[in-house]
């Protein structure tokens, strides 16, 4: 029972080392072999216009543990993934993204109970309507410099989140953004205030950082304390 054990703890790490660590003979790191096209659903948007034409993932009919989203169907990029395409996809527990995406729809990770990291690609500049509802093990969110805006219940009932950062252009973060994120403790904002909403944390109790020559704030936003973190903090 003991070598099953180690030799499954083995497996795992191999897996997860090989699926993030993958460089080509410079070193430089590798996009991971993308999840077969047969687990997909998709459509060409605009097929007949070559300089405007874009795929969409329109639905996920797998389960799988690690999923590597195409960055191409078809020679065509993959830009946007529709609303709902991973709904109560139960089993995930981790997603890369393409490169090329700039566009994910409303409620496409709601209730993907078991996803533990977000890395959201350059590109992409909306979080859009409970887009990543109740995914209770969600620990760990990079949104890149690109979003500007977060919708309501974008990370609403995430449990396990306990920290994030808002990038510098977010002007904006809708009611119930964060709600229900219970064990949420730290906020930091890299920009300038977003417009005052109300409710944005509703139930949790994180304290917001910002830095010390940001405008717009003052002590309290969405009714939670504004602290200023120096630099080396």
């Amino acid at each position: 029972m003991r070598k099953l054990i180690f030799f499954l703890l083995v497996s795992w790490i191999s897996i997860v080392h090989w699926f993030t660590q993958r460089t080509d003979a410079a070193g430089q790191l590798l996009y991971p072999a993308p999840t077969p096209l047969a687990n997909f659903k998709w459509k060409i948007y605009n097929p007949l216009s070559e300089s405007s034409r874009f795929a969409i993932i329109t639905h996920f009919i797998s389960n799988n543990y690690s999923v590597v989203v195409p960055q191409e169907i078809q020679n065509i990029k993959v830009t946007k993934i529709d609303r709902n395409a991973f709904f109560r996809c139960g089993e995930m527990s981790q997603i890369v993204f393409p490169e090329t995406l700039n566009d994910i729809g409303s409620s496409a990770f709601n209730r993907c109970y078991q996803l533990r990291r977000i890395v959201i690609p350059n590109g992409v500049s909306i979080i859009r309507e409970s887009t990543f509802f109740k995914c209770s093990n969600l620990q760990e969110v990079i949104l890149p410099d690109t979003i500007n805006t977060i919708k309501e219940y974008a990370f609403s009932e995430c449990k396990n989140l306990t920290h994030i950062i808002i990038p510098k252009e977010v002007r904006e973060i809708e009611s119930y953004a964060f709600s229900k994120c219970e064990n949420l403790k730290t906020v930091k904002f890299l920009g300038d205030a977003p417009l005052k909403v109300p409710n944005v944390f509703k139930g949790p109790q994180p304290i917001l950082c910002k830095a010390k020559d940001l405008t717009g704030w003052e002590k309290l936003w969405s009714g939670r304390s504004v602290l200023v973190k120096s630099e080396k903090n």
